[in-house]
């Protein structure tokens, strides 16, 4: 099995899922990780920077610096958290209304795409995709961060 090969055809085709969603976010002047973001926060009304951080794998400075610039459109607003530290961050009035947009646009987008694909293939594709996600983490912290010594 060439494993580099497999392992850059699966890089190439979520590379290509992104890509489907930074048109989207660029028909609206986002970024792709602003869209994501505005997802997120849509989708959990509890959620903090430190949660977005995780969830996007991304640094809380660039988190920091997305919500900043969401917040000077004021598409997002913070609330008291559970301490004096955290902030919960919701959509305004005005950010609602500009999300309810692309949510309705990329919804008939999403459900198309969907539909072609058929809904047990997707489930299949969906659990198999999350399974090898979840394992590559995994292996990513075991094998490269913590040192582990792979077998030929």
């Amino acid at each position: 099995m060439d494993y580099r090969k497999i392992m850059s055809r699966f890089s190439n085709a979520q590379t290509q899922v992104n890509a489907s969603y930074e048109i989207i976010a660029r028909k609206y002047d986002l970024t792709y990780n602003a869209l994501m973001i505005l997802y997120i926060i849509d989708e959990d009304k509890n959620i903090t920077q430190k949660n977005i951080s995780d969830i996007l794998y991304l640094s809380k400075s660039t988190v920091h610096s997305i919500l900043s610039s969401l917040k000077k459109k004021n598409y997002v607003a913070l609330a008291e958290g559970d301490n004096k530290k955290e902030k919960y961050i919701f959509l305004t009035q005005e950010g609602e209304l500009f999300f309810s947009t692309i949510r309705k646009e990329t919804g008939i987008f999403e459900k198309t795409v969907l539909d072609f694909i058929g809904e047990e293939n997707v489930l299949l594709f969906l659990e198999q995709s999350e399974r090898i996600a979840n394992y590559m983490v995994t292996k990513a912290t075991e094998i490269i961060v913590g040192g582990a010594q792979v077998e030929d």
